[in-house]
């Protein structure tokens, strides 16, 4: 009888594992929705010395 015990245990330490592996999952993919969703919070603002592109032709 202590055997269901223990495979119950295991079971249910499992099982929460999974869960908290899933709730990691989702929060970084709303993590990387808000950064590609463009929060501005989350940019810095262009400076007039940097940033410019130069088209040069030889």
């Amino acid at each position: 009888m202590s055997e269901l015990g223990a495979l119950s245990s295991y079971a249910l330490s499992v099982q929460q594992m999974q869960m908290s592996l899933i709730k990691n999952a989702v929060e970084m993919q709303q993590e990387v929705i808000e950064v590609l969703l463009g929060d501005d919070s989350r940019t810095v603002a262009p400076l007039e010395t940097n940033g410019h592109n130069v088209d040069i032709t030889i």
